[in-house]
C-alpha cells in the first residue's frame, strides 16, 4: 500500500485495499472511519458525525443506518452492533451539546431508573472529561455497562449503554465474560471529546 492510498479515508479507498472486517465492508459505517491504521489491535479511528467526539471502533462492528440520528452539531444518536463470535453486543451512544457540567446527577438518575434504580456509578476523570460508569449483569450470559461522559471543558455529554450476551453455555461463558468486561471498558474509555479548535472540518 503506497503513501497516497494511506492518506485517504477508508470511504475514499478501493475496497480491495481495505482491511478485513465488517466495519470496512459496510458502506455507512465506513464513512465514520478516519484511517486504516489501527488505534490498537482490532480497532480503528472513528469520528462522530457532529465532529464533537472520537473513539476506537471495533473492526467487527457496524453502525445501523436506520437507527442513526443527527442534528447539526447538537445531537447524535447511534446504534452499533458488534459480532465477536461468542459475544454479541450492542452499543448505544446519545450525544447532546445541551448537557452542561453540573447536571450529571439528573442524567444518571434518568439512566438508573431504566434499571430499576439498581446501578451504582464509579467516577473516572480523564482527558478533560468525567466518566460515570456502572457494570450490570442479569444472569450468567447477559451483562454490560451503562454510563455517562461529561465534557469538562465545554458543554456536551454522551449517554452510553453497552449490552452484551454470551451465546455459549453458562460454564463456558464465565471466563469469556471476565475478559469481555475489560475490552468493553477500554472501548468506552476510548471515547474522547474534541475541542472546538481541533474539530475536523
Amino acid at each position: 500500500m503506497n503513501n497516497e492510498v494511506q492518506t485517504k479515508k477508508p470511504s475514499e479507498m478501493n475496497p480491495g485495499d481495505l482491511p478485513d472486517g465488517r466495519a470496512f465492508e459496510d458502506e455507512f459505517t465506513r464513512g465514520f472511519l478516519q484511517s486504516t491504521n489501527e488505534t490498537r489491535p482490532g480497532y480503528y479511528p472513528f469520528l462522530s458525525g457532529t465532529g464533537k467526539y472520537e473513539m476506537d471502533f471495533p473492526f467487527d462492528a457496524t453502525i445501523d443506518e436506520h437507527g442513526y440520528a443527527l442534528k447539526d452539531k447538537d445531537y447524535e444518536g447511534l446504534f452499533i452492533g458488534v459480532d465477536a463470535g461468542e459475544i454479541k453486543s450492542s452499543i448505544r451512544l446519545n450525544f447532546s451539546s445541551l448537557h452542561e457540567k453540573g447536571r450529571e446527577d439528573t442524567i444518571l438518575d434518568m439512566i438508573n431508573h431504566q434499571f430499576n434504580d439498581e446501578l451504582l456509578f464509579d467516577e473516572f476523570t480523564s482527558r478533560g472529561s468525567n466518566l460515570y460508569l456502572s457494570y450490570f449483569q442479569d444472569d450468567e450470559t447477559y451483562f454490560g455497562y451503562a454510563g455517562y461522559l461529561q465534557n469538562e471543558a465545554e458543554s456536551g455529554g454522551i449517554r452510553i449503554l453497552y449490552e452484551s450476551e454470551c451465546i455459549l453455555g453458562k460454564e463456558e461463558c464465565a471466563g469469556i465474560i471476565a475478559e469481555a468486561k475489560d475490552m468493553m471498558k477500554q472501548q468506552i474509555e476510548s471515547i474522547q471529546f474534541i475541542g472546538e479548535s481541533n474539530e475536523s472540518k
